[in-house]
């Protein structure tokens, strides 16, 4: 273990160097790794390559700061789970879109500070989210991202409608209780709002 962590300094310590050959290191050593939860996630080879792609290009461009990371391990498993959500959330708004389920007269904000605020509230339960285990996640995402109803998350999961019903409550108290430990004018606003 020790020797991993070492390891992992020295292929940081190059990194931060602009060594690409430690880049590509660190990539081939953490894809395999990253790409079966985010592939959980997405259930689409593209779109998983897509999203590691985007977090190994965030880490090369933000190579200078890498020393400062203390498990380069954990680090990237937070960021490729935290991009898989986005992605998640994304995929369901555009395909909303195409189906006409969200009405023409979006609201639009103009104010920076609601913007920043919907972005904190994001980051936020999408950490929340992260940190359910993942039969948890996986029903509430179908149910709060996908909009499905119970039968239909228990014929895909192919778990029972009981089941269900018991990981989202469970994962309901487990966001509410994290959001609630963080909260601030942004998650007391909202908070009701994303809840079931």
């Amino acid at each position: 273990m020790q020797e991993d962590i070492n390891g992992h300094k020295e292929i940081c310590s190059a990194i931060s160097e602009g060594c690409e050959q430690a880049f590509a290191r660190l990539y081939n050593l953490h894809f395999d790794r990253l790409a079966a939860p985010v592939f959980y996630l997405l259930k689409n080879k593209e779109e998983t390559e897509e999203v590691l792609q985007d977090v190994f290009f965030s880490i090369w461009n933000r190579r200078f700061e890498i020393h400062n990371i203390i498990n380069i391990e954990a680090y990237l498993t937070v960021m490729a789970r935290n991009a898989a959500l986005n992605k998640v959330k994304s995929n369901i708004r555009r395909k909303a879109l195409e189906s006409n389920f969200i009405l023409d007269n979006e609201v639009l904000y103009d104010d920076s500070a609601v913007a920043e605020d919907e972005s904190l509230y994001d980051e936020l339960v999408n950490e929340a989210i992260a940190q359910l285990p993942p039969q948890q996640q996986r029903a509430f995402i179908l149910s709060r991202f996908g909009r499905k109803k119970y039968l239909e998350i228990a014929a895909e999961m192919e778990i029972s409608r009981e089941t269900v019903k018991k990981y989202l409550q469970l994962a309901s108290a487990s966001i509410k209780a994290y959001l609630v430990e963080r909260k601030d004018s942004i998650i007391s606003v909202i908070l009701s709002f994303f809840i079931f």
